[in-house]
Formats: structure tokens, sequence, C-alpha cells
């Protein structure tokens, strides 16, 4: 809790998170290893450049093990029984389930 005094900017940021989302501006989605093509299969975060492609951000990665990364590292691999947790606008997921075939 005494951290949260020293650090307002990113309690307000927070709140304007969860605002938002109140309001359908930001989305958390999360994307399984089976409906990712089949051409990132076992490939790397990296290679999907989704941040580029839609404006997506990965911001957390469970691993076949069930363990959750928060901010896994770029060369994390997408492997059977992973998922991906995606944040992004609806516009930018929209453009993530156009770019998985996803519908």
């Amino acid at each position: 809790m005494a951290s949260l005094l020293v650090t307002p900017d990113l309690v307000e940021f927070m709140q304007q998170l969860a605002l938002e989302d109140r309001h359908r501006r930001t989305n958390l989605e999360e994307i399984s290893f089976e409906d990712c093509p089949v051409k990132y299969h076992n490939k790397t975060i990296s290679d999907l450049d989704l941040r580029k492609k839609t404006g997506c951000t990965i911001i957390g990665f469970k691993t076949d093990d069930g363990e959750y990364i928060i901010n896994p590292d770029p060369d994390t691999e997408i492997v059977k029984g992973s998922n991906l947790i995606i944040l992004g606008q609806p516009e930018q997921i929209e453009r993530l389930n156009i770019m998985f075939g996803i519908v």
C-alpha cells in the first residue's frame, strides 16, 4: 500500500484503464495456440509482430504447464497448450481476429 502512495500516476493510470474498460474502449483477449494460424505454431511472439500488424500488445502468456508470464519476452515460443493474453482497443482486436481468421 505504501508504494501506491509514491506512485500516484500508476494508480491514476490503472483507474483510467478500468474506467475505459467499462466503456469498452479497451479489451483483454485470450488467444489459444489452437486459434493461432498454423504458420505461427512453434514460432516466437516476435514472429507474430502483432503490435505492428494490429496495434495489439501481448501483455501475458500462459505456458503449456500453466505458468503465467507477465510481459513475456519476444523470444517466447507459441507452443501447443499455451495462450496469449492480449490488450487492444476494439478496432485493434478486430484486426487481430481478421489476421487469425477468428470470426
